[in-house]
């Protein structure tokens, strides 16, 4: 073999190969790359989930416009569910618009896979997985939007509006109006969602802070948003005076300013013509 050849192959078989300095470098540029992108793919992969969250909340809130035209009004909310062992006999039953309190799903749960099977509005969507967010996980095992309990039996042409208070943690804060009349809330799960699974938005359970300080609710018309309301610093896990809760909504009437935060078993449709 020519020694000037053997020379030459040997030098390029050298040098195809990477330095340690050379490899270092690389790592470095991709570790680079890496904290430049991972922020960015992190806010879209929440951007994401805060979109299919809104789609699902648009299409419940589509269920139950969908049931009003078929019966003039929309389904009830826990009291709805079931007599009472007999305590409200008179009481509505079986209308539970999420099915956990449905008599026939307490008489024999095992026999469901999810509750929303004995629901009034099981036959207004397909499945189960749009009554969660995907950012939740399914914290409660059921659904992370609840309804205002006072809307209970409500038809959806109502002109009436709800206000909040811009600062909760004041009783004489200024107040400002929903867009449209809220219907369904994603709520908290801390407060109170995944403790009290009932599905009703009620008394002190909370708005969700999960997609960036906010949450999406939808409203009695059909439709739905992004909303972020008022909320205290120290962050979702933690009940403050400042955090919007049930408590503080006022529906406005001209016959006068209602609290929707509880009802009876017996005021199904109240809010057609509160009193």
């Amino acid at each position: 073999m020519n020694h000037a050849n053997h020379f030459r192959t040997t030098a390029q078989t050298r040098r195809s190969a990477f330095t340690l300095i050379e490899l270092l470098v690389v790592i470095g540029i991709i570790a680079l790359l890496i904290a430049i992108l991972l922020p960015a793919l992190n806010k879209a992969q929440q951007s994401a989930q805060q979109i299919a969250c809104l789609s699902n909340i648009r299409q419940i809130s589509g269920a139950f416009f969908n049931y009003s035209i078929d019966n003039k009004c929309i389904p009830g909310s826990y009291w709805q569910g079931q007599p009472g062992a007999g305590a409200f006999p008179n009481a509505p039953v079986n209308l539970d618009w999420g099915g956990v309190n449905n008599q026939v799903y307490v008489s024999n749960p095992t026999a469901y896979s999810h509750p929303y099977l004995t629901s009034v509005l099981k036959k207004y969507f397909a499945t189960d997985r749009i009554l969660t967010c995907p950012t939740a996980h399914r914290p409660n095992g059921f659904y992370d939007y609840t309804m205002i309990i006072r809307f209970a039996g409500a038809k959806t042409n109502l002109n009436w509006r709800m206000s909040y208070p811009t600062q909760p943690q004041y009783a004489t804060s200024p107040r400002k109006y929903f867009d449209r009349l809220p219907l369904l809330v994603e709520e908290n799960q801390f407060f109170f969602n995944q403790p009290i699974d009932d599905g009703a938005f009620a008394n002190e359970d909370q708005f969700s802070h999960r997609h960036n300080g906010g949450c999406n609710i939808a409203y009695l018309d059909g439709s739905a948003g992004y909303f972020k309301g008022p909320t205290g610093p120290l962050g979702e896990g933690v009940q403050e005076a400042a955090d919007l809760c049930c408590n503080n909504l006022l529906l406005e009437t001209p016959g006068g300013k209602f609290p929707v935060s509880s009802t009876t078993p017996y005021e199904f449709g109240w809010v057609n013509n509160p009193q």
